[in-house]
């Protein structure tokens, strides 16, 4: 297997909204890679993919040398076929598409980690050493919730989606299966998200060997309640294997392991 990791990000966002503005999104992707920096230097080849006018002359000047990073721009003036009134999901796997087609690290790998690129993924080397162990003969894996134990237990956690912040997909199934999977989204409509499209996806090719859809380890982010900034992470003040955080992902990881087909 030779992986690659593919960042989705939008520094300069084209509607109105948002919690963040421009500055503040510029700097959360800038001490994410900064994390990425310290933890994978150039193990990894990295696309940072980018839809937006935003000048990335500063990313290039600081991480060029510290990363294997190629950056893709996706510019206003292409007129690409977004569409702000259909959400997230739509306008970012039509971004993967444009990507996965431009990219030229990616011809040289035969799997790409696609990650939401505003938060770091904290345990990413734990991450890849599973994707790099399990997913070699696998076309897709990623991490799906389909339980009705929540319902049963009276918590609001929805109990049936797919996590689309991170997955693994071989290029050449990517390309052949799912270059076209944003024409199904519209986070506007039931039913219609790209986590529902993941977890339809999974109940398709359960029995699949082709497929993973259940991680052993737990995926950690940055960003999230309770959690420290890339920045915090990055300057090795704060750090994320607490005895409390060990505890809980042994937990988690040991639940996977011992119940793979209960997706909860």
């Amino acid at each position: 297997m030779k992986l690659a990791i593919l960042l989705t990000a939008t520094v300069k966002v084209q509607v109105v909204g948002g919690n963040f503005n421009m500055e503040e999104r510029a700097a959360m992707y800038a001490s994410t890679l900064r994390y990425y920096a310290d933890r994978i230097g150039k193990k990894y080849p990295i696309v940072f993919l980018e839809n937006s006018d935003y000048d990335l002359s500063g990313f290039k000047k600081e991480f060029d040398d510290k990363l294997d990073i190629e950056w893709i721009q996706l510019r206003p003036e292409e007129k690409l076929p977004f569409n702000a009134q259909k959400g997230k999901s739509f306008n970012e796997y039509l971004m993967i598409k444009e990507g996965v087609l431009r990219s030229e690290k990616l011809k040289e790998c035969t799997h790409f980690l696609k990650i939401t690129g505003r938060y770091a993924m904290v345990n990413i080397l734990t991450m890849t050493r599973e994707i790099e162990k399990r997913a070699d003969d696998k076309v897709f894996m990623g991490d799906i919730k389909d339980t009705g134990l929540y319902e049963m237990i009276g918590s609001k956690n929805n109990g049936h989606w797919g996590d689309s912040r991170f997955w693994v997909c071989q290029v050449e199934y990517y390309k052949r299966a799912m270059l076209d999977c944003y024409l199904e989204m519209n986070d506007c409509a039931e039913g219609k998200w790209a986590e529902h499209y993941l977890l339809n996806m999974a109940r398709k090719y359960r029995q699949d060997k082709r497929f993973i859809f259940r991680f052993r380890n737990q995926v950690l982010f940055n960003g999230i309640t309770g959690m420290r900034t890339s920045k915090d992470l990055a300057t090795g003040k704060f750090r994320q294997d607490s005895l409390s955080i060990r505890v809980k992902c042994q937990v988690r990881y040991l639940m996977r392991v011992l119940f793979p087909d209960f997706w909860f």
